[in-house]
């Protein structure tokens, strides 16, 4: 999705775009950004791809400086307006790739939620590289990504017939995305200098996705969340 496409949703976000912060349903999203922050002071944050801010406005109060960016300066302004609260935000239009050269390695946690999705590998290496180059060593990355074992279970389940191809790629409301399995996201996530220290299914209600809870089924779609700690 383009950058004028992207801003065409900020009236309508969170009911157009899967708000993970917002929409998961077990509570691990504070689960992991306690973890990260336990027993550390003076803290720096960074969210890779912030939408309107939903992160900064749930989890900001524990840090001591924030910077927000998306490429979109319409969802830009929506996520200023919504955290005015917080006056040590920063609030960046631009392309999230190129955010390293403007921040530098200062974030002690970096998070890009649903946001390494592209179909195009070397989009995703580029943003995976992103991810690292804002992160300080022994810093955080809290990342969430699709999940192709949920896919699978929603396609097995009845509840939709979205087409998959080789490389984890999924064709959703005609838009391919990158869908990830949990081996290969710790081999990724290892291959860009970060250990994982957390990984968990988080998961949302069948609406976010338009579906309808197929009949009997207890199970939930969910999103890979993990917590990685880059280096020293």
């Amino acid at each position: 999705m383009n950058r004028a496409e992207w801003d065409l949703h900020a009236a309508k976000f969170e009911s157009m775009v899967c708000d993970i912060v917002t929409d998961e349903t077990g509570s691990q999203m504070p689960r992991f950004v306690a973890s990260a922050c336990r027993s550390r002071k003076n803290l720096e944050l960074v969210d890779l791809g912030c939408g309107v801010g939903s992160f900064v406005k749930k989890f900001g109060h524990r840090f001591e400086k924030i910077t927000g960016i998306d490429f979109a300066p319409r969802i830009v302004a929506r996520a200023k307006k919504r955290c005015g609260e917080m006056p040590n935000a920063t609030w960046l239009a631009m392309d999230v790739c190129k955010s390293a050269d403007v921040l530098g390695r200062v974030a002690d946690l970096s998070v890009c939620l649903n946001v390494i999705t592209s179909p195009r590998e070397a989009k995703r290496d580029a943003l995976w590289a992103t991810l690292a180059a804002v992160t300080k060593p022994a810093g955080h990355a809290l990342v969430v990504v699709p999940s192709m074992e949920s896919q699978l279970m929603v396609n097995k389940l009845g509840a939709s017939a979205d087409k998959i191809k080789a490389g984890g790629l999924v064709s959703r409301d005609g838009v391919w995305q990158k869908f990830y399995e949990r081996d290969e996201l710790i081999s990724t996530v290892s291959e860009k200098g970060f250990d994982i220290t957390r990984i968990a299914k988080v998961y949302y209600p069948w609406s976010v996705d338009g579906l309808r809870k197929p009949r009997g089924s207890k199970q939930l779609p969910w999103d890979w969340g993990f917590l990685a700690q880059r280096a020293a």
